[in-house]
């Protein structure tokens, strides 16, 4: 169980993790000492503070959901998981329960990157079936908001 003061800290670093530990310390009422050693343990727990990049500053102009059905084997499944992890257009790779196996989320240029992606995917006898949702827009995206809410709650 997360105490108090650091739901307080963390939610400050999702809010803006490039704080001064002088300005956390401000807003948390937690000591500057308190407060690098407790970052100092979440980086060595596993956390990292990263940047958010709107991705058609750097040409990638679509964003769509591939869902899969695959083979039953668990090994085949395993080798899928690995080769679908490898692609630096996959951005999330998910196990769903329902009529598809897996959902795959792609960040690309433009529908001939996807067209591309789509021919590699289904040339793999792994997935036998495929279906895909191109993104025309979206309303939210905001990846802290889940974790800023269970802090607060």
């Amino acid at each position: 169980m997360i105490r108090k003061k650091d739901r307080i800290l963390l939610k400050e670093l999702i809010e803006d993790s490039r704080l001064k530990i002088v300005d956390l310390s401000e807003r948390t009422g937690l000591t500057r000492q308190s407060i690098y050693s407790k970052i100092h343990n979440l980086r060595k727990s596993g956390v990292n503070f990263t940047t958010d990049i709107n991705p058609e500053e750097l040409g990638l102009n679509l964003k769509a959901y591939i869902f899969i059905q695959a083979e039953s084997d668990s090994e085949v499944r395993k080798n899928l998981t690995k080769n679908i992890k490898k692609l630096r257009e996959v951005s999330q790779l998910h196990y769903i329960l329902g009529r598809y196996d897996l959902i795959i989320e792609v960040v690309l240029k433009n529908r001939n990157h996807l067209k591309e992606i789509l021919k590699k995917f289904q040339s793999w006898p792994a997935i036998k079936k495929t279906e895909t949702f191109i993104v025309y827009d979206t309303v939210k995206f905001n990846l802290k908001d889940p974790f800023i809410g269970a802090l607060e709650g």
